[in-house]
C-alpha cells in the first residue's frame, strides 16, 4: 500500500509553515508506518491545509516587554482512499499551540518562534498519524 502527502496549503502568512507540517508528517509516516511513501498519488492521500496562526504575548517581564509567547495554529486534515474514493479521517478544526520565550538579556532578537513550530509541527504529525492508524471505519 502506498500513501502521498502533498505540501499542505497554507492560508495564513507565516514563512514555509506548510512546508515544515508536511514534512512532519511524511517523517511520522515513514517512521511509523510500512507505506510505501509517493511524491505523486497514491493509493491513500493525505491532504492538509494550515488555516491560521496566531502568536500572543502571555507573559511579560517587569519592563512590560513580551517575555514569553503562544503560537497557536489551525488545521485542516482529510485521508482519503483513492482506491474506494472513501474518506478515511476528516478534520476541519485541528488546533495545536506551543510557547516559547525570548532571550531577555542580549541586545539581539533571537527568533524562537521556529523552534516552537517546529515542535508543534512533530506534535501535530505524531498526532494525525496515530488518529490514522486507529480510525475506526464503519
Amino acid at each position: 500500500m502506498s500513501i502521498s502527502v502533498p505540501t499542505f496549503s497554507n492560508r495564513t502568512t507565516a514563512y514555509r509553515i506548510e512546508q515544515r507540517i508536511t514534512d512532519a508528517v511524511r517523517g511520522e509516516l515513514v517512521r511509523r508506518t510500512r507505506f510505501e511513501l509517493k511524491q505523486d498519488q497514491g493509493d491513500v492521500v493525505v491532504s492538509g491545509e494550515v488555516s491560521s496562526i496566531t502568536l500572543s504575548a502571555i507573559i511579560l517581564n517587569p519592563a512590560g516587554r513580551a517575555s514569553t509567547y503562544s503560537v497557536i495554529v489551525d488545521l485542516k486534515v482529510n485521508v482519503v482512499d483513492t482506491r474506494t474514493n472513501s474518506v478515511l479521517f476528516q478534520n476541519d478544526h485541528l488546533t495545536f499551540r506551543d510557547v516559547f520565550e525570548l532571550a531577555q538579556n542580549g541586545p539581539e532578537f533571537v527568533p524562537e518562534d521556529t523552534a516552537a513550530v517546529d515542535r508543534l509541527a512533530r506534535r501535530f504529525a505524531s498526532t494525525l498519524v496515530s488518529s490514522i492508524l486507529h480510525a475506526n471505519n464503519p
